[in-house]
């Protein structure tokens, strides 16, 4: 308890103080000699892990009762949301970055997951992002605007009521959205958005200059690389973040691709079966099983590899006959 009291106030502070807010903060770190101590425990270690690499806050000092704290960082919204995200995951990967961001901010907060890991945060404005496998997002919060950039890999973003719009870009897509719950995943120099709950908006960056745009319902896909417009959603999309691959119909290819994503062991896949289509839930990050059901299920030939497995057709594996053989 003390320790997320401890964190609240580092947030806080880092947030933009005020004299009301400092004289708050005296009072409570001076009651008792265990909130000292929990506050300078917790400072250390976010400024030993980089979350307060760019803030005062990172020297070494105290905040000691000789010293008050008169220096006090100027607003840094990202760096609180950094402080927040630390406390509720301690185990999530956070880098604070330099360099002046279109919010306002000179902080983002970078969120990454590793291969095989799904990971959720929770930010300071109180909306939660699912990372998926191998997945990078920067956040920025600024006064004006919550925004998050998709760097690689698919993110769920459940976006908490507030006055400012939350801002989801992926490659050229921005997606803006209120309280809403949406997938956003960046596949190359595309994007494909998901909205389970609520509604957004998708623009191009062909298209910004001209105003024009795609309003995405609940239920509804959007993908930048086809003909502007929504596509009905077949599930509710919530198997990934339960660590599961769920495919309806999809082309062995992308289900493969796809599922090699969660794993370190890969499956590769010879001419001539890409186009099978697979439907079922496989556990994500199991390639060994997954290559096993997908060899029954189609009766391909399994062989193991030193990256993984390869998949590949009984016909075309079968030795050609001699002629008079």
């Amino acid at each position: 308890m003390l320790r997320r009291e401890a964190s609240t106030w580092l947030a806080r502070l880092e947030g933009g103080s005020s004299p009301e807010i400092e004289k708050a903060f005296r009072r409570w770190y001076e009651a008792n000699p265990a909130h000292a101590a929990a506050f300078e425990r917790v400072r250390r270690s976010y400024a030993s892990a980089g979350l307060l690499r760019h803030s005062e806050l990172a020297r070494e000092r105290s905040f000691a009762p000789e010293t008050p704290p008169a220096s006090l960082p100027q607003p840094r919204w990202a760096l609180a949301a950094a402080i927040a995200v630390a406390l509720l995951v301690p185990g999530a990967i956070l880098v604070t970055q330099g360099g002046l961001s279109p919010a306002g901010t000179r902080n983002a907060l970078l969120l990454a997951s590793a291969v095989g890991e799904i990971r959720q945060v929770v930010l300071a404005d109180g909306s939660k992002v699912t990372l998926d496998t191998a997945t990078k997002v920067e956040v920025q919060l600024g006064r004006s605007e919550r925004r998050a950039i998709v760097r690689e890999g698919r993110a769920r973003f459940e976006v908490a009521s507030d006055p400012r719009p939350f801002i989801v870009e992926a490659a050229a897509t921005r997606v803006t959205s209120g309280p809403a719950v949406l997938d956003v995943e960046r596949v190359g120099d595309h994007a494909r958005v998901e909205v389970l709950s609520g509604s957004a908006t998708a623009t191009l960056d062909s298209d910004r200059q001209q105003g024009s745009s795609v309003n995405i319902g609940a239920g509804q896909g959007y993908s930048s690389n086809q003909e502007p417009g929504t596509y009905a959603l077949t599930s509710d999309g919530s198997a990934w973040t339960r660590g599961m691959l769920q495919f309806d119909g999809t082309p062995l290819a992308e289900a493969v691709a796809l599922a090699n994503r969660y794993s370190q062991q890969k499956i590769v896949l010879r001419p001539g079966i890409e186009q099978l289509r697979v439907t079922g839930a496989f556990k994500a990050g199991d390639a060994a099983g997954l290559a096993k059901s997908l060899a029954q299920a189609f009766n391909l030939n399994l062989e193991r590899t030193p990256i993984g497995f390869t998949l590949s057709s009984r016909q075309l594996s079968r030795p050609e006959k001699k002629n008079g053989g």
